[in-house]
């Protein structure tokens, strides 16, 4: 993200409406990489003001203390941010995400609900393993049924394979 506006929180002793609005921001993208900049910027204010920082908030002309960050954060983010911003690592949150390709690779997206399938079951090979592909990348797995594990099914060439539904071969990448 922006080092400018990361630094700011760093140092700066009033945030500006820049930072303000680019962290508010960030809570329509629920794209990890959004949400991780804006859960690391929020912890960095955060230990600011634990340590006795003084921090102005230039939109709302608020001088933060410890409860009124607080307050900002859980009023303006997702439970799962301030979750990730003040508590213990231990109780913390948790939230799910889902891969969704992009240009580059694959763009971890936050996901609606923890009921959001991964994998999509192609054949059973036996009582103990089946066929699975991963939603987002087709790529072909192999899924222990006994203790719920997955194996990438690798071909005879050492290759990634993935499942054609039209013909119903797995192909190599």
């Amino acid at each position: 993200m922006n080092q400018e506006l990361y630094n700011e929180a760093i140092h700066s002793s009033v945030l500006s409406r820049q930072l303000i609005s680019t962290l508010l921001e960030c809570m329509e993208y629920s794209s990890i990489s959004f949400i991780n900049w804006s859960v690391e910027v929020l912890r960095i204010i955060k230990t600011r003001l634990d340590r006795g920082d003084r921090i102005t908030d230039e939109v709302s002309g608020i001088t933060y203390t410890a409860k009124t960050f607080r307050e900002f954060v859980k009023k303006n983010f997702s439970s799962y941010i301030t979750s990730q911003v003040f508590d213990n690592p231990g109780k913390s949150e948790k939230v799910y995400f889902s891969l969704e390709a992009c240009e580059d690779g694959y763009n971890l997206l936050m996901a609606d609900s923890s009921k959001n399938k991964t994998y999509e079951w192609i054949s059973s090979l036996s009582e103990r393993f089946s066929l699975v592909q991963m939603i987002a990348t087709g790529i072909v797995y192999v899924k222990d049924v006994r203790n719920d594990s997955y194996q990438p099914f690798i071909s005879s060439n050492g290759r990634y394979c993935r499942y054609d539904k039209e013909t119903g071969h797995i192909v190599e990448v």
